[in-house]
């Protein structure tokens, strides 16, 4: 099977050339010398970069090196005991993606705000010390909801944790928060190819959450399945690049279908399908309770895991 454009290592203008002249596969230019082939939209310069794009073999990692990463593995705390605990006790893995999906209103953005926060703690309180990057696809970002979860999260700290002059304010816990609005996939796409010059101009950048991954690829290929599989396959693969060269944890959230019924089993099928779970490290099930004998709050679960064993937990708002 031959090689999709947009898994070759290109920038991102140079992909959508080809895409938009009808180049979608290796095998759609490699017939003929791409230099005879493509001159007419390419520059000389654009057509050496993909002939060496093209012409790269992908590179292989020993079993002991993976063993090595893991068990060397940098972590931050979620600050919510409950989810620490079904993550191994030491909470989001940094180097790796996470995966939280569920159905709409079930939590999702209000664990990300939590987890932005959580990272701009101190190491002392279990967190980075570390500014986050909220890549926001839905206008789901609410500036009055995280200051809430600031706020609530500074009055769980215990104060003999707290080292002296390490307390952060609320609105220092917000001022790390960098927040990108992105409206379609390729828009999404182009951001994450420039995520170097994000990074540099972040300092001290620890966690990246995009909410949602699901639905720019459902707007843009609402039809399309194949090519909303491929770009799946080209942003798995650039957002794993990310996760390792920066060493941030990345945290995606994907929308699931309805349909929980009365089932007291935490599962979900997301929207866009199960592609995120391939890469994600940990995959987090999240569902709505109100009402109950144990207060408001959501269920949470430990669906899949390359780390930890699978489980459940019941989180208090």
């Amino acid at each position: 099977m031959s090689r999709s454009v947009l898994s070759l290592r290109l920038p991102a203008h140079l992909q959508s050339k080809l895409i938009q002249n009808g180049y979608y596969t290796v095998a759609d230019f490699d017939e003929t010398p791409p230099s005879d082939d493509l001159s007419h939209f390419l520059t000389q310069s654009e057509v050496c970069s993909l002939a060496s794009a093209a012409q790269a073999q992908p590179s292989a990692r020993s079993a002991w090196s993976i063993q090595q990463q893991v068990l060397t593995q940098s972590y931050f705390s979620t600050q919510l005991p409950q989810v620490d605990a079904l993550l191994g006790g030491r909470g989001i893995p940094l180097g790796c993606i996470t995966e939280i999906t569920g159905e709409a209103g079930s939590g999702q953005t209000e664990l990300c705000h939590r987890l932005c926060l959580a990272a701009r703690l101190p190491a002392s309180q279990g967190g980075l010390g570390a500014n986050s990057v909220f890549i926001d696809t839905v206008g789901s970002f609410s500036y009055r909801g995280a200051k809430r979860a600031a706020y609530r999260l500074r009055e769980q700290q215990q104060p003999e944790r707290l080292d002296s002059g390490s307390e952060l304010s609320a609105m220092s816990l917000l001022d790390g928060i960098h927040v990108f609005r992105v409206y379609a996939a390729h828009e999404l796409v182009a951001l994450l190819y420039s995520f170097d010059q994000i990074a540099s101009h972040v300092a001290g950048l620890g966690l990246v959450v995009i909410n949602t991954v699901s639905w720019p690829f459902l707007a843009s290929f609402t039809s399309n399945v194949s090519r909303r599989q491929a770009m799946h396959a080209e942003l798995a693969r650039l957002l794993t690049q990310i996760a390792s060269k920066h060493k941030v944890a990345i945290v995606l959230v994907s929308l699931a279908k309805s349909g929980f019924g009365r089932s007291t089993t935490i599962s979900s099928s997301p929207m866009d399908g199960d592609g995120w779970a391939r890469v994600a490290a940990n995959c987090l099930s999240l569902r709505r309770r109100s009402g109950g004998t144990d207060g408001d709050g959501f269920d949470v679960a430990l669906s899949a895991s390359t780390m930890h064993s699978t489980g459940e937990a019941f989180v208090r708002r």
